[in-house]
């Protein structure tokens, strides 16, 4: 009697078990299954992120905190940006004096003090129209 009791409890985990739809443990595709849950993980950080306010007030532009630009960090050759994110320029050169800006229709020293960066590169603390009337207002 009691091996029958054992035999029918362990028929009734067996198929309890099938019936709750998924593979046998340790028989599941884990490629599948690793994207599947990836998927899942961006689509919620998504949902999330646009529920934060913080996320929405940073420009599209800016990639990371921007911090203080060090004299190794400014290269001829280097995009510039505004504080948004906006080509502004290149660095043309660099002397003791500053900065020379290239924006492609004229060049203007900046104090290399006004240089920022963050993970995409240099920037300045300014918008891209604030930076134009400064450089108008030079010549």
């Amino acid at each position: 009697m009691r091996r029958i009791a054992s035999a029918l409890l362990l028929g009734m985990l067996a198929s309890a078990a099938t019936a709750q739809g998924g593979p046998a443990p340790g028989t599941g595709n884990s490629t599948q299954i690793t994207n599947t849950n990836r998927e899942q993980n961006a689509g919620y950080n998504r949902v999330v992120g646009s529920l934060d306010p913080a996320a929405k007030d940073q420009p599209v532009g800016l990639k990371g905190k921007a911090v203080a630009a060090k004299a190794a960090d400014l290269k001829a050759g280097s995009p510039l940006r505004d504080k948004d994110g906006a080509p502004i320029g290149t660095v043309a050169s660099i002397d003791a004096q500053g900065v020379i800006v290239d924006t492609g229709t004229t060049k203007i020293r900046v104090p290399a003090e006004a240089f920022g960066k963050d993970d995409a590169g240099l920037l300045l603390g300014i918008s891209k129209a604030q930076f134009a009337e400064l450089v108008a207002g030079a010549k």
